[in-house]
């Protein structure tokens, strides 16, 4: 990026909460502060009571799926692959094959195929935002 100006639409684009940027000896973070007003929040009795009664669940726990996951290798957003169509469940795919592409900062990132085998879920939908290392695929 050239001009704090993208990074500030990017940030609002995304609707981000915060945005660190390192290039060289240049740095950058945006931060947006959210405030919640307390008439948005539960009573506290009733908030311990609703944990009290939730089975534990661990943050950030992903389902275990049959197959290899293909992960995002970086924050961006998701694009399906061009060339071919966008990929379906039940495709075959090769190692090192393009399963689609991540957009971050204005550069197209292909990510591909890590073995031979078929799609069995695609996790993610056009447009989307992911995360590092965010589940995009299941290959069997």
């Amino acid at each position: 990026m050239n001009t704090l100006r993208e990074y500030a639409e990017v940030f609002e684009r995304l609707g981000l909460t915060e945005l660190h940027a390192e290039e060289g000896e240049f740095k950058l973070t945006l931060r947006k502060e959210i405030h919640i007003s307390e008439n948005a929040l539960p009573p506290a009795a009733a908030s311990v009571q609703n944990i009290a009664e939730k089975p534990q669940e661990t943050a950030g726990a992903e389902k275990p799926h049959r197959g290899e996951c293909v992960k995002a290798p970086l924050l961006g957003i998701f694009h399906g692959r061009s060339e071919g169509g966008p990929l379906a469940v039940g495709d075959t795919v090769r190692k090192g094959e393009a399963l689609c592409t991540i957009e971050a900062m204005k550069m197209m990132n292909e990510v591909t195929s890590p073995r031979d085998g078929v799609i069995t879920e695609i996790l993610v939908s056009e447009g989307a935002l992911v995360e590092y290392h965010q589940e995009l695929f299941v290959i069997e």
